[in-house]
């Protein structure tokens, strides 16, 4: 059964170079995206779109191909146009975010297919091309030109739907998904524990160094303890004292 993200096809419009056809299925691969079309491209097949491809030639290798744009997105329900110069003409423009926000309500209606449409390296694509679009897309950049390679484009197109679709894996560690987060009590069996330590010590002097265990309560409860992560520093305290009484 086609996924949500089989319905959304990556297009290239006249792509110059094998090089840059490979990095966009490089990054279309990534993101979860598996649909290219390629329209003349000048190199392709080509070794240099392999190469640059890694890991995700069988893009490549289904990619259609069209002689002209108009065969290429005649069968989608939805075209949007990427662009970096404003046109003066009255579409409605987005941010690869704001695209990302927008796609699950679009991919929504039955049968929906939504293009992604790219232009040439050199001069992007024309005014004609964009009045085909539903949507014009703009990726914001800091001051110079704006302009992006290719496979850089759509890799930030691309990430942020597969964020606004929540797909993505990180390696980053998640509290949420790795442990129990410690209850109360765990944690005010913590906080004696610590307190107890400190005042051991020498840390602490007296009890009314409160202010100070008020700022060290804090910085754990920003940490978001697990059980597992308590019960470590516990034995942690638990040497220190068993150390000083040796």
């Amino acid at each position: 059964m086609e996924t949500t993200r089989q319905r959304i096809v990556v297009i290239l419009d006249r792509p110059a170079h094998a090089g840059n056809i490979g990095a966009v299925a490089r990054a279309m691969g990534n993101m979860g995206l598996s649909r290219l079309r390629l329209v003349n491209p000048r190199q392709f097949p080509h070794e240099d779109a392999n190469q640059f491809a890694t890991g995700y030639t069988a893009i490549l290798e289904q990619a259609e191909q069209f002689a002209d744009l108009s065969s290429a997105v005649a069968d989608l329900n939805f075209l949007v146009a990427t662009s970096n110069r404003p046109r003066g003409q009255r579409h409605t423009v987005c941010t690869p975010r704001q695209l990302a926000q927008e796609l699950p309500a679009i991919l929504a209606w039955p049968g929906t297919t939504v293009g992604l449409l790219f232009g040439t390296e050199r001069t992007g694509l024309e005014t004609i091309d964009l009045e085909r679009a539903d949507r014009v897309c703009n990726i914001p950049t800091s001051g110079g030109t704006g302009s992006l390679n290719l496979g850089q484009a759509v890799l930030v197109v691309a990430y942020e739907i597969l964020l606004g679709m929540q797909g993505g894996e990180s390696f980053a560690f998640d509290p949420s998904r790795e442990g129990v987060r410690a209850n109360a009590m765990e944690m005010e069996r913590f906080f004696d524990h610590l307190r107890e330590t400190l005042l051991a010590i020498g840390f602490l002097r007296s009890e009314q160094n409160r202010h100070i265990m008020g700022s060290i309560k804090a910085l754990f409860h920003r940490a978001s303890l697990d059980r597992r992560e308590v019960a470590i520093l516990r034995g942690i305290l638990n040497e220190v004292l068993a150390f000083r009484q040796r």
